[in-house]
């Protein structure tokens, strides 16, 4: 199993962070290897909302079908799911900064076939992608602000 962790700080206010970020439409704006989203029933999260995704991984096309399995309005969500062989459950849990949000992403995942083969690759990648989005949602949410 693999687990990734990261935390960093959001100068806008946790509403606005949580809103975005649960919103799983918006994911294609902010994580580069997402090129599309369907989320059903579509509108607002809730448990049991589930996603669809279409994006690329060391550059295969994957497919890719997630379920949300927890949710606290402004305090965290989980999601649970995967692609192909690759399974697994990502946790964000975001808390007041002063003004801003402090974000906390926790990250299993359990590849199976060829990503288990190439596990070590996966890990670096993984994280590499992680720290890129991160830095493009932190700017893009920034950006919001006036």
């Amino acid at each position: 199993m693999i687990t990734l962790e990261t935390s960093f700080d959001i100068q806008r206010p946790v509403e606005t962070v949580f809103a975005y970020v649960a919103d799983m439409r918006n994911t294609p704006q902010w994580e580069a290897a997402v090129k599309e989203v369907r989320v059903i029933p579509d509108g607002p999260p809730t448990v049991g909302t589930k996603v669809k995704a279409v994006g690329t991984f060391l550059g295969m096309k994957l497919e890719a079908a997630f379920e949300i399995t927890a949710l606290e309005p402004n305090r965290c969500f989980t999601y649970e799911g995967g692609a192909g062989p690759a399974v697994g459950e990502t946790t964000y849990r975001f808390e007041p900064v002063g003004a801003g949000t402090r974000l906390s992403v926790t990250f299993h995942l359990e590849p199976g076939g060829l990503f288990k083969i190439a596990e070590q690759l996966l890990v670096g990648q993984s994280k590499k992608q992680t720290e890129a989005d991160i830095q493009r949602l932190k700017a893009l949410l920034e950006a919001q602000q006036g």
